[in-house]
Parts: structure tokens; C-alpha cells; sequence
């Protein structure tokens, strides 16, 4: 047994001092086999999971009670009904605007109806920003493009347009941009220091319905200065965002399993 221990350690390149000198979580041994061993960044290792992770969080969303709930809890206590506007506009004697403010408010509500903030015309702002904190939990991160032009009969030339993360070209990584320095991860074109510069956006979500062959589906390159990305970084520079129910996507799927497993032998 000795010798088959000194013959690990010399393969895994360590010899028994060294090992009796290293923290008790990094000693190898056989029940420690199946932690990983090579050193990834954050964008590595989404790179080749975050198309499955995505597909897998949003089939549990639609399938699994716990998930499908936890969603819900999350979206009703983060926005509720809607994170709204209160101007605050003040005199020279620090006096409250009441009417200035009264008319900022108003002005603002009008802008909120879904005619007039979304480009589709049926969002509400409330359902915008439920549906964008929605989106996070379900594929770690959501876009939303700024259109400066008047949408229905409103009078700000602004309008929000929801993008879902398979829209962004994340096949696309390693390519040198247009500009010096630039590099494209995972469909972001990125400069030195990890700041967007353009974003390879879909004009078609991959996964619609195609009425037509005909229908061009091509990647346009939208600036940095019209996207809001919405995501938690857990590890910088980390680029896209994970799903939330990663840790826990195969626990609830076997759950899943297991339960149906046990009522169809209960039924039998």
C-alpha cells in the first residue's frame, strides 16, 4: 500500500514531504479525485457550458415547481410592483419644487405605459423591469438596447427593446476587431481592460419560428453606448453572466426523478 501511495504522488508530481506540507483540502488522494485540478478563468469555463446551463435552467423553470417558484419569490421581492421615480428637484432655499416635480412625475408616468417605453408596445415599464430581473435568474444575464426615437404617440425619444442572452453571437470569440486591442469573447467585442465596445447581436432570436427560408438571419454590431447588460459577476473579468440555478440544476432534476419515480411506483 505504501509503495502504490509513493507511485500517486509521484505521478501527480508530488513526493511525501511535500504532500505532509500542503493544506489538508489540496492533498491528493483517491476521494479527491473527481475535484478539478487545472487553472481556468471565468471566461473559459463558461465558454463551454453556458449554451447547456442556459437550456437547463430555463427547461427546469418550466418544468420544476421549486424552480418555477423560486423565480417568482425573487422577481415579486426584488420589484414588486415596479421601482418607480420620485423627483426630488429643490430651490435656492432647499425647498421642495412641488410643481416641477409634480410635472417630472407625471411626464414620466406617461412615458412608463408600454406604447411608449417598449418597442414592441406591450410591456409596461413595471412588466420591463420584471421581466429583465426574470431574465437574470433564468439565463444569469439579460440586454436591454436603447432606441432614441419616439415609439407610439410619445413625445421622449426613447424606447427600451428586451434582447434574451441567445441572441448575443457567443460562437464568436478569439477574432481581432476592427480597432487595435480589441478582441471579441463570447460576442462582445472587448478592449484592453475589458470594456464592451460593440455587442454581435442576432437580429433573430436562434431558436424562432421561421416562416420562411428566405427570412435573413445576420449579426449586427450594436455600440456599447446603447447597451445596458444586466448580469452579477462572481469572477472578474468575467464577460457573461451565469444562471442562477446552476449549483443547483442537477440536485432539483434528480429530485424531479425521484419523486415521479416514487408516485408512478406508489400508482403501480
Amino acid at each position: 500500500m505504501a509503495k502504490l501511495w509513493q507511485t500517486f504522488l509521484q505521478r501527480v508530481g508530488l513526493k511525501p514531504k511535500t504532500a505532509a506540507r500542503m493544506y489538508a483540502a489540496a492533498r491528493p488522494s483517491r476521494l479527491a479525485m473527481g475535484f478539478g485540478s487545472s487553472t481556468t478563468s471565468a471566461n473559459s469555463e463558461l465558454h463551454g457550458s453556458l449554451s447547456v446551463l442556459r437550456n437547463r435552467s430555463r427547461q427546469l423553470i418550466r418544468d420544476s415547481a421549486y424552480a418555477k417558484r423560486a423565480k417568482h419569490i425573487i422577481v415579486n421581492n426584488v420589484i414588486g410592483t415596479g421601482i418607480g421615480l420620485q423627483a426630488e428637484v429643490r430651490g435656492t432655499r432647499d425647498t421642495l419644487r412641488e410643481s416641477v416635480n409634480e410635472s417630472i412625475e407625471a411626464a414620466w408616468r406617461q412615458w412608463c405605459l408600454a406604447e411608449r417605453c417598449h418597442t414592441g408596445g406591450q410591456l409596461h415599464f413595471v412588466d420591463l423591469e420584471r421581466q429583465a430581473l426574470g431574465q437574470v435568474f433564468d439565463a444569469g444575464e439579460v440586454f436591454i438596447r436603447l432606441h432614441f426615437s419616439k415609439f407610439g404617440d410619445s413625445a421622449v425619444p426613447l424606447a427600451l427593446e428586451l434582447i434574451e442572452a441567445e441572441r448575443i453571437a457567443d460562437d464568436i470569440a478569439g477574432e481581432t476587431g476592427p480597432r487595435s486591442g480589441v478582441r471579441v469573447v463570447q460576442g462582445i467585442e472587448l478592449d484592453a481592460f475589458y470594456r464592451p465596445v460593440t455587442y454581435l447581436i442576432h437580429r433573430r432570436h436562434p431558436g424562432e419560428h421561421r416562416f420562411t427560408d428566405r427570412e435573413p438571419d445576420s449579426v449586427e454590431r450594436v455600440p456599447a453606448a446603447e447597451i445596458i447588460h444586466l448580469r452579477l459577476i462572481d469572477r472578474w473579468p468575467q464577460v457573461r453572466g451565469e444562471p442562477w440555478l446552476h449549483a443547483v440544476i442537477r440536485k432539483l432534476a434528480d429530485i424531479d426523478g425521484y419523486t415521479e419515480a416514487e408516485i408512478i411506483a406508489a400508482r403501480a
